[in-house]
């Protein structure tokens, strides 16, 4: 295997080519430690002892510092990883590796997070961000059924963030509301319902 390129990235990273094609990224430090050298024929030893000890390790402990504060989807987790500049067979590797302790997993996530923002946003949205941050379109309707039986809550907070008295409202007044509940992702049916 020849490193057939070391591309500076800053004055500490380099992204390392092995035939032509990016594998890994690896320090200044590194570099000098694993004397490697554009041309270089490296061993499959090395090779492994490079992605083993320093970019594996590294890896895991970067997805365990991005999941330390905050619940991540797998999607959100590998575009972490992707723009930490790991190369996609590592991404896999890492990532099985996160839900072999069940770091990450998106079923629960999807309850958790319905469980969290039923109150305050309608089903449709709820889905939409779930899609949005990669979830199968099973579980997020599955996590929906099981936490989620209509948007009643969720439009009655609404609509009292807007108002205490829908009565005294014009009609010009009340169709503007009901344009901003229509675009937050309540239904026709519930909208009529709360405010005629």
């Amino acid at each position: 295997m020849i490193i057939t390129k070391l591309e500076a990235i800053d004055k500490k990273k380099y992204k390392v080519y092995i035939e032509y094609e990016y594998s890994f990224l690896l320090y200044s430090t590194d570099i000098r430690k694993y004397k490697l050298e554009e041309g270089l024929d490296m061993t499959q030893e090395l090779y492994e002892e490079i992605i083993t000890d320093t970019v594996l390790r590294r890896g895991k402990q970067k997805a365990l510092a991005i999941l330390k504060f905050m619940d991540r989807t797998e999607n959100e987790l590998r575009q972490k990883l992707k723009q930490g500049d790991y190369a996609e067979k590592l991404i896999d590797v890492i990532i099985e590796y996160i839900k072999s302790y069940h770091y990450i997993d998106d079923e629960r996530y999807a309850y958790n997070y319905v469980r969290s923002k039923k109150d305050a946003k309608s089903k449709r949205q709820i889905q939409m961000e779930l899609h949005n941050k990669g979830i199968e379109k099973s579980i997020i309707e599955a996590a929906l059924e099981d936490e989620l039986e209509n948007d009643d809550s969720a439009i009655k907070r609404a609509i009292a963030k807007k108002t205490n008295d829908i009565e005294s409202l014009t009609q010009i007044e009340k169709q503007k509301l009901a344009a901003s509940l229509y675009r937050k992702g309540f239904r026709s049916e519930d909208i009529r319902k709360y405010l005629s």
